[in-house]
């Protein structure tokens, strides 16, 4: 997990261990930019982690609006 944190790091997103097979990353934040396209930016940096590394299993999964979350 600590390869695609600094990964997702280096492309400017910030991301961090949220459980035990979990990392929550946001990717970098641009005035004027839809939330989807954002969320279709950080999977498109998972996807291209996942090419440098055949045989890992990583998924985008979907978080809780924000005003839901503890």
């Amino acid at each position: 997990m600590g390869d695609l944190i600094a990964y997702l790091q280096r492309c400017g997103c910030s991301a961090h261990v949220a459980g035990r097979d979990a990392i929550e990353a946001e990717p970098p934040q641009r005035p004027q930019v839809d939330a989807a396209y954002l969320r279709m930016e950080l999977d498109a940096y998972l996807r291209v982690w996942r090419e440098m590394h055949p045989g890992v299993h990583a998924e985008l999964m979907h978080a809780p609006p924000k005003n839901l979350q503890p």
